[in-house]
């Protein structure tokens, strides 16, 4: 029967209850009035028939001694208007005592019909001797007339007196019986309706603490798998099972917490991998992410889709720029060596003006050369610039997709927020309905303590998140740092740029002094020491730029990229 119970609606469980307390309540009504209504029957009884025919019974006896008085004093007057007097009061009394009988007459039964025909027939008798002794008494026969009233009248008198007595035994028995059974009734229904209201308070004592067990068990269970939640605990079971609203919660928080579950640990191996350098991560249970998690599994994949998208372009880009450095390095490094042989031979120039000159026309093809591959490389290094931009407005994105988190828990926030002015108003509806409404109240507090819960575990997801957006500025402050490096780097291959420009400028410069070197060796030897000087400074140059190239394909070739092979 529990278990049945248990399955019910919680509207359903709070019906049996108010339903057991009414039936009680009609079974109690019911026995009241029925007992009340015999009770009120023998009342009725004793009432209008028993105590009437007593009180007619002692009238008529009454009535027949002043009738015997009057008679009496009739005979014995001693004058005429006593005598007047006593025969006008006894004309009165016989009118009374007819007047009585016809009275009782209307208060009898079958049972009583032969109490009302001795006495009857013996007033009848008694009449008749009162109207022969009255008549006696008028012919002055008085002597005849005291002797029908103290022979035949007495007899009479004492059979009426009798039959009289008979009539108040009778109807006082019958009214002391229907005073017991009444009595009876009393006791009999005081001792049924304590019987009927004990096994009622049993009952709904059953049912109460059955029903509250049901109700209360769930939602004490179901409050400390959220208690446990909002403390970051997930690792909790709700084994509560039914198909009333309160199994129907603990189902769908278990589904809850098995979905929280399956995403954290998901979204933490996402991020571990990423932390890692590996950006070819992607979620193994995307069917979990429905409704509004699905906007925070998109927010990771843009993330990893941006990142990998912008380290393969730097990737790229560091090659070419190590490349292009390596080449400028070879080309100043043979520019250097051959600046140092010309200064060494410049005392021999005369002799060797032909070998001189084919130097020179390599020189200038050389720095010819080093000027275009220079040129080359800041195209490059500000293709790289453009891309760290690019990587730039990925980090804000990340940003941004966080505080699109934000607002998602304030919306769980206002929701929570919500729950809680429902609760509150469902328990301002069960205060009204007073008495009933107690096991709804209840509940409405266990809600309205569950929303809190909930508005405070919001609170403390909006506080993680916070933390994750204060991290999301940190590594846009080292991408930042990274750019700055970056067009550093720039700014020195436009130095680089721009002295081998000069390079090319002085070998032309050298090419035009071939034709006047026999007017100024002096001068060209003053050129080839400054030439020497700054091929060595074009090598150094080279060297850095080489070095910070191959430090970016260092740091770049830590990240495992989608659709490009590891290199590093």
């Amino acid at each position: 029967m529990i278990n049945y119970i248990r399955n019910l609606k919680i509207r359903l469980k709070l019906y049996i209850l108010i339903g057991v307390a009414l039936a009680g309540m009609l079974i109690i009504g019911g026995m009241s009035f029925y007992l009340m209504g015999r009770m009120n029957d023998m009342t009725n009884d004793i009432s209008t028939s028993w105590l009437p025919s007593v009180d007619t019974a002692r009238d008529l006896t009454a009535t027949l001694s002043n009738i015997r008085l009057n008679e009496l004093g009739y005979l014995t007057a001693i004058s005429d208007e006593v005598e007047e007097s006593s025969l006008r009061y006894l004309e009165s009394e016989k009118q009374e005592m007819e007047t009585l009988l016809a009275a009782y007459k209307g208060l009898i039964d079958e049972e009583e019909q032969n109490f009302y025909n001795n006495a009857n027939n013996l007033w009848t008798q008694y009449n008749e001797a009162d109207e022969e002794m009255m008549a006696l008494a008028k012919q002055g026969r008085t002597e005849d007339a005291r002797a029908i009233l103290e022979g035949e009248c007495v007899g009479l008198y004492d059979s009426l007196n009798s039959a009289f007595n008979d009539i108040i035994t009778y109807n006082t028995e019958g009214s002391d019986a229907a005073t017991e059974e009444s009595l009876f009734l009393y006791r009999t229904a005081t001792g049924l309706m304590a019987a009927v209201i004990i096994v009622i308070i049993l009952v709904g004592v059953f049912f109460s603490f059955v029903i509250i067990r049901l109700i209360k068990t769930p939602i004490s269970e179901i409050e400390d798998a959220a208690i446990k939640m909002a403390e970051g605990n997930l690792d909790v079971e709700i084994s509560y099972t039914s198909k009333d609203e309160l199994g129907v919660l603990a189902a769908q928080v278990r589904r809850l917490i098995r979905k929280l579950q399956v995403i954290i640990d998901d979204e933490n191996k996402f991020l571990a991998k990423m932390a890692a350098g590996d950006f070819t991560v992607d979620s193994i249970c995307e069917q979990e992410y429905t409704g509004g998690f699905y906007p925070l599994l998109v927010s990771f994949r843009g993330i990893a889709e941006k990142l990998n998208d912008t380290m393969q372009q730097i990737s790229q880009s560091s090659s070419q720029v190590a490349s292009g450095s390596e080449q400028v390095s070879n080309g100043a490094q043979a520019l250097s060596q051959g600046a140092t042989e010309q200064a060494s031979s410049v005392q021999e120039l005369a002799a060797t003006i032909n070998e001189i000159s084919n130097k020179v026309n390599q020189n200038a093809d050389s720095a010819q050369q080093a000027n275009v591959t220079a040129g080359s490389v800041s195209t490059e290094m500000n293709v790289s610039n453009e891309k760290m931009q690019q990587m730039i407005q990925a980090m804000d994105d990340i940003s941004n997709c966080s505080n699109e988190i934000g607002k998602i828990i304030k919306t769980i926030e206002d929701i929570a927020f919500q729950t809680n002015i429902l609760a509150l108003n469902a328990a301002v509806e069960a205060a009204r309905a007073g008495t009933a409404g107690k096991g709804f109240a209840v509940v409405a507090d266990e809600v309205r303590n569950l929303a809190s819960k909930s508005a405070e575990a919001s609170k403390n997801t909006s506080v993680l998140i916070e933390n994750s957006l204060k991290a999301v500025e940190n590594g846009t402050q080292i991408v930042n740092e990274t750019a700055q490096s970056l067009l550093q780097a720039l700014n020195a291959v436009s130095e680089m740029t721009e002295i081998i420009g000069q390079i090319s400028e002085a070998s032309s410069t050298q090419a035009d002094a071939i034709s006047q070197i026999t007017m100024g060796i002096d001068q060209i030897s003053s050129v080839v020491q400054t030439n020497s000087a700054t091929a060595e400074e074009s090598a150094a140059a080279s060297e850095e730029l080489s070095s910070q190239s191959q430090l970016m394909k260092s740091l770049v070739g830590r990240f495992k990229l989608k659709g490009s092979p590891q290199m590093f």
